[in-house]
């Protein structure tokens, strides 16, 4: 009988991960925002200020994925989960 060999996941790296989500560029941070959500399953709003308002280049990263028709279904529900849990009054 072959042994099945389960591809281990590289070790997580938050400081990295903060540092590309907190990316200038919306490409790089959106792939962050890729990245974590496949890992975890959820997005990382903790990451910004959110009390008062939505960070802008949170919203910003989730209407490109909003309007990304490669993103998935599972995806588009954690987005509404995300939008729907922080603060309405958007910028």
């Amino acid at each position: 009988m072959a042994k099945l060999i389960k591809e281990k996941k590289a070790k997580f790296n938050y400081e990295a991960m903060k540092a590309e989500a907190g990316s200038k560029d919306p490409a790089i941070r959106k792939q962050a925002f890729i990245e974590y959500f496949e890992r975890f399953g959820e997005f990382p709003s903790f990451l910004f200020d959110n009390e008062r308002k939505i960070d802008a280049s949170l919203y910003e990263t989730m209407q490109d994925l909003i309007n990304d028709k490669e993103t998935s279904q599972e995806m588009r529900i954690g987005i509404d989960a995300l939008l729907n849990r922080l603060p309405s009054n958007n910028l």
